[in-house]
């Protein structure tokens, strides 16, 4: 058994070190030979990655976790970044940025990065994870992609302390434990009731989205199923099927009786805008019946959600295609269901030029929402920037932190924007952006705004953004 430790660690540190490199590289103009080299070092990692898969495929036949392995009660976090002003830690000279970005000398930035995470949801990330605050904003709660569960205190976040489960009783299909497609999409804490969302396999090659739930324990989580879509997406379907980059899965707390939820497309775009299918949707769960009603259609993956209970709004970002990625606002947003417009509308383009005349007419991105009757988007990027996870960081729901993930800075990927609305919370008054040379992944703030921790993928690291009084 320590021989398989030894390999496993020295294959981690390997995997590890062509991250980095990739990192470094993704994030430099290139010629086209460099862009050569960067797709082959994308291969070699995909292969690293497959073969480490394949040691956790031979180690869950023996009851092991590779995760255990590597350190079976911890997740230890080291510090490398201590309170540095946010507008100077970046380390980036762009064009005016000094000059366009005070607004960020008013927090400052600490980073804490893990060897202990193991699995990511791209191939540009070291370890993939999401968080959330809990006991009154005393502790933290993680998961990492393939679910591991730990907790710490928020004042020592240099060591959380695992928590054993029943996840692999509940998931038992490989593709989760060993593919970047899968695993988890997002977690939320209600008073103490853990909620965690995946893309659950319904029946073979074909996928749904599910919440799973337990209640807070600091010894074991007892999950059960909470929610499930009632159908599944088709791997084999005329559009494709691509659950990387559409199955979306953001919780969000509506109210005392209801969680909003969102879902993605697979990439099987006509779902988006099928009023009976629960994929490409906002949708409300109760919690007490554990039905789902359609709130908003007309979504791609949406990646980032936020209710405002004072103002009643919804602010949610999502994936664009080729270009394209959105933020939109649902005001009043139980009035009537509102359509967002994909894959009729989007500012982005196709990745392939050679579809179909029946798929280019089931999905034409046209260049205009309203035009088609729809919902605009209050602010659209082209190119993409890897929207993510955005928080509220202002008691009048009007300023907000955006997540980037993506692989380049010139983009605007890789980093935070800063999004401040209007008066009437319908239009971006300011836009501002500080690189982190990071992927964004998830983010939370505390009750009081002056505490936001982000989860950064490239490195498997948190962060944490302090208000500066």
């Amino acid at each position: 058994m320590k021989t398989i430790k030894n390999y496993i660690y020295y294959s981690f540190i390997f995997i590890l070190i062509i991250l980095l490199i990739v990192g470094f590289l993704i994030n430099k103009k290139s010629s086209a030979s460099k862009k050569n080299e960067i797709s082959n070092l994308v291969l070699e990692l995909k292969i690293r990655n497959d073969q480490l898969a394949k040691m956790q495929k031979n180690l869950f036949k023996d009851g092991y976790n590779i995760n255990n392995i590597i350190n079976q009660n911890k997740i230890s976090f080291k510090k490398i970044t201590e309170n540095k002003k946010l507008v100077d830690f970046n380390g980036y000279s762009l064009k005016n940025f000094k000059a366009n970005n005070n607004f960020f000398d008013n927090y400052s930035f600490s980073k804490y990065t893990t060897k202990d995470i193991l699995f990511n949801g791209n191939l540009a990330a070291t370890g993939t994870a999401f968080i959330d605050f809990y006991n009154e904003d005393k502790n933290i709660f993680l998961s990492t992609y393939d679910g591991i569960f730990a907790y710490s205190k928020l004042s020592n976040i240099e060591e959380f302390t695992k928590v054993k489960s029943n996840i692999n009783q509940l998931i038992t299909y490989e593709s989760f434990y060993l593919s970047d497609q899968y695993g988890i999409k997002d977690i939320l804490i209600d008073e103490k009731k853990l909620y965690v969302s995946y893309v659950g396999k319904k029946r073979n090659n074909c996928y749904d989205l599910k919440i799973i739930s337990a209640e807070i324990d600091e010894k074991y989580l007892e999950f059960e199923i909470f929610y499930e879509t009632s159908n599944c997406v088709d791997t084999n379907n005329e559009h494709g099927y691509w659950a990387q980059q559409g199955a979306g899965g953001r919780i969000f707390k509506f109210d005392n009786s209801s969680l909003l939820f969102t879902t993605g497309d697979f990439r099987n775009r006509p779902l988006a805008q099928k009023l009976d299918s629960e994929f490409g949707k906002i949708l409300k769960i109760d919690i007490q019946t554990n039905k789902a009603e359609v709130v908003s259609l007309g979504h791609r993956n949406p990646q980032g959600l936020f209710y405002s209970k004072k103002y009643n709004f919804i602010l949610s970002t999502e994936h664009g295609p080729k270009g394209g990625d959105e933020i939109n606002i649902n005001h009043q947003p139980f009035s009537k269901i509102k359509n967002f417009g994909w894959p009729m509308s989007s500012y982005g383009e196709h990745y392939k030029k050679n579809y179909s005349k029946k798929i280019l007419s089931e999905a034409p991105l046209k260049k205009s929402h309203k035009k088609y009757g729809f919902n605009e988007p209050i602010k659209y990027f082209v190119p993409s920037i890897g929207i993510s996870q955005l928080v509220s960081i202002s008691e009048n729901d009007r300023e907000f932190f955006v997540g980037a993930m993506g692989n380049q800075i010139d983009d605007q990927d890789l980093g935070i924007h800063y999004i401040k609305l209007n008066k009437n919370r319908d239009k971006v008054a300011e836009h501002k952006y500080i690189p982190l040379n990071e992927r964004v992944r998830d983010m939370i703030v505390s009750k009081n705004r002056d505490t936001i921790i982000l989860f950064l993928e490239t490195s498997s690291s948190l962060g944490v953004i302090k208000k500066i009084n």
